[in-house]
């Protein structure tokens, strides 16, 4: 019999894992060979590799995989020994080989239990970074000039109308690309950078949440359609893990429920989020939203 993984959530044992293959990948999109579905979970969190017979895990660069007790350094594999605990977010992993896997142990019982529906924080804004401004009154630009030109206290006053315009548009070329990441655009332009990916942004969105729409658009483009891609952009449209339900009884057919808005603390109202899920579901699929 092959070595198994015992998957637990809050002291349940959710799923059970045959290791009968040379990697395994673990992450929060269903490609992964194990899928853990929660915010907290990376894309690619983690990889569990054979290696000479035994079992290794590695962090793919989150820092937050832990075994043990311990913090995994990124990308530094870790052999798992016998009844070898792993924790990732809210899920517990417990590595028990073949032959007769006995019962987890009891330390993957010791887990808090969360809300029905999970609230997801957002990460405090940040701070704008302006061009630094043109500091002292002498020009930098008498160093360019014969040193005889540095003896005249009018030109070095003169040179700095000029410095003063001009060294903040060679700072922004010198740093051009932090125009264009997610994480250090500035504000104003977070808006004409998701229209670009044709997902629009609600105007109405927290900053920080306009970065994380935009720093995951190329996921939510490349799971778009289906029950995770539309589980994921409500949860960071709106804040919150919702329950989908496909209806076996009437095909094409799911219910979303997730809480009564509030828009005073959050920005989202009903019209938001049933924009959202019209949005981000196939034409042909029917739904139903439940607001509890």
């Amino acid at each position: 019999m092959n070595d198994q993984f015992f998957v637990q959530l809050q002291g349940d044992t959710v799923k059970m894992l045959t290791l009968d293959m040379n990697l395994l990948s673990i992450g929060r999109t269903p490609d992964n060979g194990l899928s853990l579905p929660h915010p907290s979970i990376a894309i690619r969190h983690a990889e569990v590799r054979r290696l000479e017979g035994r079992w290794v895990i590695t962090d793919l660069g989150n820092a937050e995989t832990f075994l043990a007790g311990h913090r995994l350094v990124p990308h530094q594999p870790q052999v798992l020994e016998e009844g070898a605990i792993v924790q990732m977010g809210p899920y517990v992993l417990a590595y028990l080989p073949g032959p007769d896997a006995p019962a987890p142990p009891a330390e993957v019982d010791a887990l808090p239990t969360p809300q029905d529906f999970p609230l997801l924080p957002l990460a405090p804004a940040r701070p704008g970074l302006p061009a630094p401004p043109a500091e002292g009154s002498a020009s930098v630009y008498l160093d360019y000039l014969p040193a005889m030109f540095s003896e005249s206290e009018f030109l070095a006053r003169y040179l700095m109308i000029f410095q003063s315009i001009w060294e903040p548009l060679q700072h922004r070329q010198d740093h051009l690309d932090m125009y264009f990441s997610p994480a250090t655009a500035p504000e104003r332009l977070l808006d004409w950078f998701a229209a670009w990916l044709g997902l629009e942004v609600d105007p109405h969105w927290p900053e920080a949440r306009k970065r994380q729409w935009l720093r995951e658009a190329m996921h939510l483009l490349r799971w778009r359609g289906t029950r995770y891609g539309l589980m994921r952009t409500l949860e960071i449209g709106c804040g919150v893990t919702p329950q989908i339900t496909e209806n076996a009884q009437g095909p094409y057919s799911v219910t979303v429920t997730l809480p009564e808005p509030d828009e005073a603390s959050s920005g989202t109202t009903r019209e938001d989020v049933e924009r959202l899920v019209a949005r981000h579901l196939p034409a042909h699929v029917r739904y139903e939203l439940r607001f509890v």
